[in-house]
């Protein structure tokens, strides 16, 4: 039997009441940075949910208004004991970040996001490190420490990697998201200036883009992109938000990789 949820959830999750307002939520917001806020009604009950999205926005509102006004009213709950492929796929259809978990009384034991999922595949193990795992973590850096840190472990452990952004409108994202990766892996000395080398890069952000365009077509989009070669193969992923006009939206991940 695989994972459960129990084993990789948050099981200290931030919790406030419908009372609370923004002022108290902006507070909790630079104290703690949580990923998602859960509230309650008087009974301790399950009301909403607040994930990146509504964090961001807290700005646009009054500081004296409730948090009942930005909150998410109907969304799926988590059993603790669920698969954690079950959670990923209620994830997955949610358009969240993150999920409620529950226990079979339905009372609040914890929250599971999308970073639980994967965090199993970029646990600072220098044994389990892969390309594609590396890759990931990567993407998904928020800061210049934890960018280095992570370079560095690519670094012991053999690999090369590289780092870059990419910004751009539909029309341009494939060929931006191509040349970004390319210019970032030879700069980088991941790949040399060979035509061979270039192509394994470009089929494996021709993998990315495909993902974008089945899940976002016609839309752009703003992306950290990672790059990282070892064992024979490089893999490439993309983490940010697709849009209009580059809008933020939900964050999502996408990969590609290719023998190199």
């Amino acid at each position: 039997m695989g994972l459960q949820v129990k084993e990789i959830m948050d099981c200290n999750p931030v919790v406030v009441t419908e009372d609370s307002t923004v002022f108290e939520i902006r507070e909790i917001i630079i104290l703690r940075q949580p990923d998602c806020i859960l509230v309650t009604n008087d009974d301790k009950k399950l009301t909403g949910i607040l994930t990146n999205v509504q964090l961001a926005s807290v700005g646009e509102f009054d500081t004296d208004e409730k948090v009942s006004r930005l909150m998410i009213k109907e969304f799926k709950r988590v059993n603790s004991n669920m698969s954690v492929r079950e959670a990923a796929a209620l994830l997955s259809a949610s358009d969240l970040e993150a999920l409620p978990v529950v226990d079979n009384n339905d009372d609040i034991v914890g929250v599971v996001t999308n970073k639980d999922i994967v965090k199993d595949l970029v646990e600072d193990r220098e044994a389990a490190l892969t390309p594609e795992c590396a890759v990931i973590y990567l993407s998904m850096t928020k800061d210049p420490e934890q960018e280095e840190y992570w370079l560095q472990k690519v670094s012991n452990k053999g690999y090369r990697a590289a780092i870059t952004q990419v910004g751009a409108t539909s029309e341009k994202l494939p060929i931006k998201l191509r040349e970004a990766a390319i210019v970032a892996a030879i700069a980088r000395s991941v790949i040399r200036e060979d035509n061979r080398e270039k192509y394994a890069v470009s089929m494996a952000v021709r993998d990315i883009y495909s993902q974008c365009y089945t899940i976002n077509p016609g839309l752009g989009g703003g992306f950290k992109l990672a790059i990282v070669r070892g064992e024979g193969r490089i893999a490439v992923a993309a983490f940010g938000h697709c849009g209009h006009a580059l809008s933020n939206g939900n964050e999502q991940i996408f990969m590609g990789s290719n023998i190199i």
